[in-house]
């Protein structure tokens, strides 16, 4: 082959390798294994997914059952039990069939004139419209209270504003929650209880660890003895309850003239407790007699 034929051959040559280095970086050498690649992030749950999971919360909760015939499911009652089924004109009668429900005394429901109950397949409960706008079957973020007299939802400062609309007290009903002074008197509801399970837990919620151990009284002889039951300020009444066993705190209500001592959950708590205020002298259930405040 003479130089005339030489030379397009190189040139070629040249331009091919050129090509190939460009190509793979590496002047056609066999393409290298890809590096292992780390497992994708989880992606951020979509608002539809945020709903689904908030949606099958609240059905698990109390909001989505509070059909109860000795709480009154009736138009009056239901201005907070199941507010799409109130009737602002709904009155308390006379006593003693004040409201239609049934004591846990009584051997039928009560009928009241002024707020005739509701039946249970036409009761509402406290649904996600009551909380939120829902437009198209999506539900705003922002909470907001239903005011069923007029249709429209009525702007909260905060969600503990919106949970106030309920639970408060009245003349003639106590669902007010104090936080006292102490310990949780900045908390905001959803600080402690889930938006839409409504499930609190000092321990689940982050706040506080489970009976370590280094504290007084935080060991496995309390392990049945929920937290309010040591640190309640109330000056509630404390025992345990009659199934399980579990330790609370109680309050005794008086209604038509028989008193009704139930388990309630005290909100007003503190970090320092007596352990007296169990371990009596001649306490019924034979602890051992201490004193002094734990923290």
């Amino acid at each position: 082959m003479n130089a005339i034929h030489a030379r397009p051959i190189a040139v070629c040559c040249l331009a091919l390798a050129l090509v190939c280095l460009l190509i793979t970086g590496s002047a056609c050498q066999p393409t290298a294994r890809p590096a292992a690649q780390p497992s994708p992030v989880p992606a951020t749950p979509t608002p539809a997914k945020e709903q689904t999971l908030a949606r099958e919360a609240w059905q698990g909760s109390p909001h989505a059952n509070t059909y109860d015939e000795g709480k009154g499911p009736n138009t009056y009652c239901a201005r907070c039990h199941s507010p799409l089924n109130w009737d602002p004109a709904a009155v308390v009668d006379a006593a003693p069939n004040c409201v239609s429900c049934k004591f846990a005394f009584d051997p039928q429901l009560r009928i009241a004139k002024g707020n005739p109950p509701v039946a249970k397949e036409a009761w509402k409960n406290i649904g996600c419209e009551v909380c939120h706008r829902v437009t198209n079957g999506v539900a705003s973020g922002t909470p907001t209270w239903l005011d069923t007299r007029t249709g429209y939802h009525e702007t909260v400062a905060s969600s503990t504003d919106l949970c106030a609309k309920c639970h408060t007290d009245t003349a003639t009903i106590r669902h007010a929650r104090d936080i006292g002074t102490q310990a949780h008197r900045t908390f905001a509801c959803t600080d402690c209880h889930d938006a839409h399970s409504t499930v609190a837990n000092c321990t689940a919620s982050g706040c506080h660890d489970a009976m370590p151990g280094t504290i007084r009284g935080h060991d496995s002889a309390h392990a049945k003895v929920n937290c309010v039951a040591c640190h309640d300020a109330a000056k509630m009444e404390v025992g345990p309850a009659a199934e399980g066993g579990a330790w609370a705190t109680f309050r005794t209500t008086e209604l038509l003239g028989r008193k009704t001592r139930a388990a309630y959950q005290s909100h007003n708590v503190q970090k320092a407790v007596d352990c007296a205020r169990c371990h009596f002298a001649g306490n019924p259930w034979k602890l051992s007699v201490q004193g002094g405040a734990a923290r």
